[in-house]
């Protein structure tokens, strides 16, 4: 059977759609990717291919794009459309919207999308596969989750072929991996909390593969298609210790690479921070989120200020950069609690202070909330999708300035006289029109790549210049 799956042109390499495309080969199946917005055009690249089935992994508000191209390729072959990603895992209802979509993957789709590739190329019965819900004869057949696999070093390494044959993925200086899967924590505002109930009774969580396969896999990769750095995408690279402390040893010694990851203040400490840097890491993510005691309660972060403040420091003593992360515009938050995180984060030091609007995702806790506080209009989640760094769909406070600070913020953080001479009070108060949105959007944007090449020690703006695929 063979696939075309869809990817929106984005330099990192989609890693979820590189394991279903390794463990779909494995079984002897095809897989190619096709790159939305990029030079060539899906409609001609599926009469070449000649696919059987076009797949994605989309968020809320991508698949609205999704089912429009899916729509469009249609009209060139009939193709079995099938749709993954956090938007049907947590609204398999999708289903039931859309006449043009036949599949909904839920969760974690190596087996099940195997399965069923294997039992349309046998001729078998394509409707009782876990994990899916399947539209066959008029008739949507919705089945329950399978348990987790939890051995993942039996999974084949994630397929790099299908994505270093586009130019915008091979000329990429970095190159992206994951050690485990699963988070151990409950934050309200991310996905993790609804996956996990989706799963309960069905196995562990957080599990990790070895040391020696992710060394294994990064030593392959660099060899064979060359790079400068390594991305860890886990979503906690220090969750356990002993990992940690094997993984410094090994991949300094097989590797050595520079590479960045994401950690968590409460596992951050002087020895960790010192593993890392013994291993190689040259930048971090760690997420602040909010200063405020009461918001970080609401989000399940209820951690001391003095244990986020000592894990920037444990980071910046070792001279590991950090990209401190941040969402304004919290449900019943004030500007001013936006601004104690300006002032948390100048207090931090980090490299590049990064922030997002907060946006109400289906199935969240903190959707939850502000739905029942009435911070959301009905079906606003429709809006969802296009304004993640632009707008906010709450009903807040001086939404205007917290949309405006948005833009300015990582510049405040990175000088703080701006902030302290009231001229980023000035700025946030500035009129909503399209030319200022235009102006700030260009700041934040402009800022944001200078940032990344100091975080990541190389211009990625001039690496990616001319490589539309």
């Amino acid at each position: 059977m063979k696939f075309l799956f869809l990817y929106w042109n984005h330099p990192v390499e989609p890693l979820g759609l590189m394991y279903l495309s390794a463990a779909l080969k494995q079984a002897g199946h095809h897989a190619k990717i096709g790159i939305i917005g990029g030079k060539k055009d899906l409609g001609e690249l599926t009469r070449e291919y000649q696919p059987d089935a076009v797949a994605a992994s989309v968020m809320t508000g991508s698949h609205i794009e999704f089912m429009e191209i899916v729509k469009k390729l249609r009209q060139v072959k009939p193709l079995i459309s099938i749709m993954g990603g956090t938007h049907p895992t947590f609204s398999p209802e999708v289903l039931e919207e859309y006449p043009d979509l036949d599949v909904v993957a839920l969760g974690e789709a190596e087996d099940p999308l195997v399965e069923f590739a294997n039992a349309v190329r046998d001729g078998k019965d394509t409707t009782k596969i876990a994990n899916l819900w399947v539209r066959k004869d008029g008739k949507i057949h919705k089945n329950e989750m399978r348990e987790l696999r939890q051995d993942l070093d039996n999974l084949p390494f994630p397929d790099r072929e299908i994505v270093y044959e586009h130019d915008i993925w091979k000329r990429q200086p970095i190159r992206h991996f994951i050690a485990c899967r699963g988070c151990a924590y409950r934050c309200t505002y991310c996905f993790n909390n609804a996956v996990v109930d989706l799963y309960k009774g069905l196995g562990k969580w957080v599990r990790w593969r070895s040391v020696d396969k992710v060394v294994q896999e990064v030593k392959e990769t660099m060899d064979q298609w060359g790079g400068k750095f390594v991305y860890f995408q886990d979503d906690i690279f220090i969750m356990d210790k002993e990992w940690l402390a094997e993984f410094a040893e090994k991949y300094a010694k097989v590797v050595n690479l520079p590479f960045h990851c994401h950690v968590r203040p409460n596992l951050v400490d002087e020895k960790s921070a010192q593993l890392l840097k013994k291993a190689g890491c040259y930048s971090v993510h760690m997420a602040l989120e909010t200063a405020n005691d009461e918001l970080r309660k609401l989000i399940e972060r209820d951690m001391p200020k003095e244990t986020i403040l000592n894990a920037a420091k444990a980071l910046n003593n070792n001279g590991i950069r950090i990209m401190l992360q941040n969402i304004l515009g919290l449900p019943t938050s004030t500007l001013h609690n936006d601004f104690e995180t300006l002032e948390m984060n100048i207090e931090c030091q980090p490299l590049y202070a990064w922030t997002s609007l907060f946006q109400p995702y289906p199935r969240l806790e903190l959707t939850r909330y502000a739905r029942e506080k009435g911070l959301l209009e009905k079906d606003a989640e429709k809006d969802i999708g296009k304004k993640f760094f632009g707008a906010s769909i709450l009903k807040l406070d001086q939404k205007k300035e917290r949309e405006h600070l948005q833009k300015w913020f990582a510049v405040a953080a990175a000088y703080p006289v701006l902030y302290k001479s009231g001229i980023v009070d000035l700025l946030i108060r500035a009129p909503d029109t399209p030319a200022v949105r235009k102006t700030y959007h260009w700041v934040y944007d402009k800022f944001r790549k200078y940032k990344d090449s100091q975080l990541y020690g190389m211009d990625l703006e001039s690496a990616n210049e001319g490589m539309e695929d």
